[in-house]
């Protein structure tokens, strides 16, 4: 899984008339926003660019206990969201994640993780997407 640039990234944004909102929490860190599905799942998605490489994309459930509940999301409720999204997660690579926590499910690739996750302190369940610092060198080729 190749990630693009921010270039690139907004690029495709454009032509695809998505509207991304641009947060450049310092000179070399951007975050870019939007909303999104994944199998009738609704997500606020965030983008983060770190010198213009893509670092991580996070997928905040919009849907689920929070949504019926919201502050008031219990911790259960919260690990019931997060089990919702390890299956759905599951289901789309064929197979069971590869580490398990109570708030936390994570699928291992060579490339990097993707995983979900509960916060009890946000009362959010989420899908992360981190690439390995380690494949940086493969990520410039690629880009």
């Amino acid at each position: 899984m190749a990630p693009v640039n921010e270039f690139q990234f907004l690029k495709n944004a454009k032509e695809n008339k998505i509207k991304i909102e641009i947060n450049q929490t310092n000179t070399y860190v951007h975050t870019l926003s939007t909303c999104g599905e994944l199998n009738d799942f609704e997500f606020g998605i965030n983008f983060t660019f770190e010198n213009s490489s893509i670092k991580s994309v996070w997928l905040s459930w919009d849907g689920g206990n929070t949504k019926k509940y919201g502050y008031s999301t219990t911790e259960n409720q919260l690990i019931a969201d997060k089990n919702s999204l390890a299956k759905l997660l599951a289901k789309i690579f064929d197979r069971a994640p590869d580490e398990i926590t109570k708030t936390f499910s994570a699928f291992h690739f060579p490339w990097g993780d993707i995983s979900a996750s509960a916060s009890l302190q946000s009362t959010i369940a989420a899908i992360g997407i981190s690439w390995n610092c380690e494949n940086h060198a493969i990520k410039e080729k690629l880009i």
